[in-house]
Order: C-alpha cells, then structure tokens, then sequence
C-alpha cells in the first residue's frame, strides 16, 4: 500500500476517534437548542506569549493540558483547566519563550490532540500530539528572506521491503545548472517519527532558510528520509538487521536518487549525515561504516542502545517469559559496531560532533562511546548540556548549531 495514502488515512481515523472522544466526554450535547455552538479558538497565543488554551467537553469531571507547564517534555507538564458555564474548560499560560510545543488534552483519563488545532506532532501513521507555534525563535521564519522548496518523493525500497518517501529541500534560489554543485545533508528523524519529521516539527527548512540568509550556512541541498530499515516502521526498532538494512536504504536507494534528480556533489566531502535519538544512532552506524560516503557526521541525543548487539542463542534456564536480554553498550560491543574505525579514520572524517543533555537517560551510552572513540584515537567533538533532556527544542538547536559547521 501506498504509505503515503496509509498516513493520510490514519490521520483520519486519528480525527474520528478525536471526535468519538469529545461524545464520550459529552461533547455531543453542547449545542444549544436552536443554535449553533461558536467554534473555539486553540490555542491562542497573545503579543505577551502567553497562551490560552480550550476545550468544549461540558460533561467532563477533569480536563488538563499535558506537555506544557513544569516539567514539560514530550509527555511531561500539566496546566490544569477551569470550566465555565457554557461547557468550556481553558487555561493560560504565563509568557512562553518563542518556539514550538507540542501538548495534548486529557479528558478524564483520556489523552487526545486538541480538535480546534489543525496542526499535528505527526508520528509514524500517527498524529501524536497538537502543535504550538510562539512566534519567534528557530521556527520562525526572519523577515523578508526568500524560502526554500520543499519536495515529496515515492519510490519502492526493495531492500526494506515496502513503498516509502523521502523529503527534499531545496534552498533559496536552488540553480540546477550552477557551475558548483551543491552539498547534500541527509537529516534523521528519532524512533517513532517519520521521513517528514524534521520538517513538520523540527522547522529544519526555516533554520536552514534563515541560516543560509544570513550566511551563517553554506546553501545545501537537505533530504530527510524513512528512518526504518523493516516495513513495521518503529516495531522493528531493536530487529537484528533493522540499522544495516536502514544504511543500504540511503547509500544504495535514495542517494542514487537524489544524484539523479538534483545538481549534488557526488565528493565525499561534499555529504553530510546527522540525526535526533535513533537518527543519532543510523547516522554514526551509516557513515562510520562508510567514510567512502559521508565526511561530516552528527548525533543528537543518540540512541546507541540501538546499534547491533549479540543476544543470547536461548533463554537461560528459569529465565522470564519475552525476548531474551541484549548485551549492554560497552567497548567491546562498539568495536564490533566499527571494526574498522581507528585513529587512520581522522585523515577522513571533516567532523564528528555529537551532543546530549545532561538530563537525558542516554548520556551514560553517549559517554561509554565518547570513552571508546578517545581509547581509539578518534577525534570528534563532544558536547554535553546541563539539565537538558531529551527534547524538540534542544534538537533544533543542535541543527542550528551543527549546520553552520558543515562544509567549511
């Protein structure tokens, strides 16, 4: 099946059970006799930056805001809403620093996305949670720049066994007869998103716009793609095979295309690669694997919990019930991730740069291979933040961070 067809309908279905919850909260009985209920405005964001959101669900004992608020994440923060007599419940913000939120409703124990927002945190045949858009910040765009083009394209992966997409920006200005061809940057999405992620809730086209405006970044040609290696999308995260199928994808399907159908350099120095959580992990598996290919490599937040790793043959006597144990990341797990990579590599790569929060539950695997690349020889660079977590924000700004060194 065609998987965009597949998203488009899932979504549908995303907007129906939406509905189906709001009758269940006793949505249904908010139109007054003879009337026509108003439609709400949510969110609402003010000059201030402050927000208001709303919900009609007359019937509802408790409705709260989750992923805004103290503590917010991708599932963290509460804002608790009042109702007033007319069955809608609200709540407003104090002034929230410009950017991009994603937050959601519960309803009694029922999360949803918020029905008066038609903009989605999209998720692999999924809409996962509403998006907010403060204005200003890295997912606005500067005033008066010219915008880069953005363009879908289908194909068939036989090496993932499915009908997938990849997504290609385009900058400003983008010439395809140019003297000098351009650079290509394949941007990864994190576990659980799809090809189109970067773009619809990390605003990488609008950071790379107002960076290349500015000249802070070299005009570059950015492709995000499918970031699965199976066909069952996130399900098949921790399958053996799922990292080395993905790689293949890139290096032998969708690389090919791009050469093909855009003016990119086809010199190693001239590609980079660089991903979010498991984005992290495909690209350093991908290029580290492959310096023949890509000379300028990122991981944000890694996931190297998700590089291969031996699993017992059987499960131990006694043992409980489920998929046996896989081994922990340690020095000898990655030397077998890279057999290859050793301080000979350093002639080769432009950039290794790899960052992550001090509050995320990846860094102790973001450390272990820091200490390996250091026992190796490897030069990169590598950045921890204090009290970050893993989070959208800090990922757009690890873009913003990450685009002005390449290609220099």
């Amino acid at each position: 099946m065609n998987s965009g067809l597949t998203r488009q309908t899932s979504r549908f279905l995303g907007l129906a059970s939406v509905a189906l919850s709001l009758y269940l909260a006793g949505g249904a009985q908010a139109q007054p006799p003879g009337g026509r209920v108003p439609p709400l405005v949510s969110p609402e964001v003010a000059a201030d930056g402050k927000v208001t959101f709303r919900l009609r669900a007359p019937n509802a004992k408790e409705v709260f805001v989750t992923g805004i608020g103290p503590g917010a994440g991708p599932e963290g923060g509460r804002l608790n809403m009042q109702k007033d007599e007319q069955g809608v419940w609200s709540v407003t913000t104090e002034p929230m620093k410009p950017g991009i939120y994603q937050y959601a409703f519960n309803v009694d124990g029922l999360r949803i996305t918020d029905p008066s927002n038609h903009r989605f945190q999209t998720g692999f045949n999924s809409a996962r949670s509403s998006r907010l858009h403060v204005p200003g910040g890295l997912g606005s765009p500067a005033p008066g720049i010219a915008r880069g083009a953005i363009t879908r394209h289908f194909y068939h992966s036989a090496i993932a066994g499915d009908d997938r997409d990849f997504w290609v920006y385009t900058p400003a200005g983008y010439d395809p007869k140019r003297k000098e061809p351009y650079p290509v940057f394949f941007l990864l999405h994190g576990l659980g998103d799809e090809a189109n992620s970067w773009i619809e809730n990390g605003a990488a086209n609008v950071i790379l716009d107002n960076l290349i405006a500015q000249g802070k970044a070299k005009p570059m040609i950015m492709v995000n793609t499918l970031g699965y290696g199976y066909p069952e999308g996130p399900r098949s995260a921790m399958r053996e095979g799922m990292l080395a199928n993905f790689a293949r994808t890139v290096i032998e399907e969708v690389l090919p295309q791009v050469e093909s159908r855009y003016h990119v350099s086809k010199d190693r120095t001239q590609r980079a690669i660089a991903g979010l959580s498991m984005g992290g992990a495909e690209a350093t598996y991908t290029a580290l694997n492959h310096l023949d290919k890509f000379a300028w490599i990122g991981s944000f937040s890694g996931a190297f919990v998700m590089w291969p790793r031996e699993r017992p043959a059987a499960p131990a006597e006694g043992a409980a019930p489920g998929p046996p144990p896989i081994a922990p990341v340690t020095a000898e797990t990655i030397s077998k991730v890279f057999p290859k990579l050793d301080a000979k590599a350093n002639g080769q790569i432009k950039l290794l740069w790899m960052t992550c929060g001090t509050a995320d539950s990846l860094v102790g695997v973001n450390r272990t291979f820091r200490d390996w690349l250091n026992a190796k020889g490897v030069k990169h660079t590598y950045i921890e933040d204090p009290d970050i977590g893993h989070v959208w924000p800090y990922w757009r700004q690890n873009l913003a961070d990450f685009a002005t060194l390449i290609f220099r």
